[in-house]
């Protein structure tokens, strides 16, 4: 519409420019009104044609009112009178943190990813009716978004279920089918709905961190415990060790001194049937010398003459 405008402003300029240009000395100011002219054609052509880009769709308006028709992708000569506003029909994601109570009252912050597009034929009523996808956005999604949520929290006994799969999974697929049965009437496609994160309140988390603390305590001294067992085990094994090898020295003993028990009594048993084995040992223990005496002018006689 605002290039629309400026072509008759253009025109009146070029007349202008025309009607002061007589003579060759005014060949300049005939320049610029053919210039004038020609901007006007350019601003003429440039209202009665439109470019949509990919993936968008443009509505049109005649003097406030909204046209049924869209005009998809391409080139499109058109009224130019009419003004348009585009529409990005390609997919989107709305993040949203959402602070949903459990049945315990306490609060879990919860952050969702809902991806979605723009209904493209239905861009009329959405300007009609809201305006834009963003307006859109603002008045229907957010509010059932929320509204759902807390819904689906009042199911929940406990604030720490939300980190359960089951949990999450049932609530994605509420939230999904909910949200594109609300939202599609209005001129959006809900494609998925995804729980990115999910924060629970202080004071679990604080109770969370102490439990973690204790197990972490429980199992340093479990580990220790064990430390201590395994050394109690080897010192036990140790000394069994030592036992038996005890055992086996006084059984060596014991046996050594049976032995000798036996040979004392052997050699006892044959000197009582021989009494000349004494005689025998006592010559084998002489080394031969003869004893010296050392006294009077007696000289002692040894009868080394054995007995008949």
């Amino acid at each position: 519409m605002t290039k629309l405008l400026l072509v008759p402003v253009f025109l009146v300029l070029g007349i202008f420019f025309l009607v002061g240009s007589y003579g060759e000395r005014h060949r300049p100011i005939k320049i610029a009104a053919y210039g004038s002219f020609a901007a006007a054609a350019v601003m003429f052509l440039m209202s009665v044609v439109i470019t949509v880009p990919a993936g968008h769709v443009k509505v049109a308006t005649l003097f406030g009112k909204v046209q049924d028709a869209t005009y998809h992708e391409g080139l499109h000569v058109v009224n130019p009178l009419l003004a348009f506003t585009t529409f990005d029909l390609r997919q989107k994601t709305y993040k949203e943190t959402a602070g949903i109570p459990a049945e315990d009252k306490l609060i879990t912050k919860m952050d969702v990813s809902v991806q979605y597009r723009t209904i493209g034929e239905m861009a009329p009523d959405i300007l009609r009716n809201t305006g834009t996808t963003e307006a859109l956005i603002q008045v229907h999604m957010i509010p059932k978004l929320r509204s759902i949520l807390r819904e689906q929290g009042k199911g929940v006994a406990m604030s720490q279920d939300f980190f359960r799969e089951s949990i999450q999974r049932q609530l994605q697929e509420t939230l999904q089918v909910g949200l594109a049965e609300f939202l599609a009437p209005k001129g959006l496609q809900v494609e998925t709905v995804l729980i990115r994160d999910v924060e629970l309140p202080e004071v679990i988390r604080t109770a969370i961190t102490e439990t973690k603390k204790r197990e972490q305590e429980v199992l340093k001294q479990q580990a220790e415990l064990e430390r201590f067992a395994t050394e109690q085990d080897q010192k036990v094994k140790q000394a069994e060790s030592e036992l038996r090898a005890a055992k086996l020295e006084a059984q060596k003993i014991k046996e050594l001194a049976d032995a000798e028990a036996y040979k004392i009594n052997v050699i006892n048993k044959m000197l009582a049937q021989s009494p000349n084995y004494i005689e025998l040992k006592k010559v084998e223990q002489w080394n031969g010398i003869l004893p010296i005496y050392v006294g009077g002018e007696n000289v002692p006689m040894i009868d080394l003459r054995g007995k008949r």
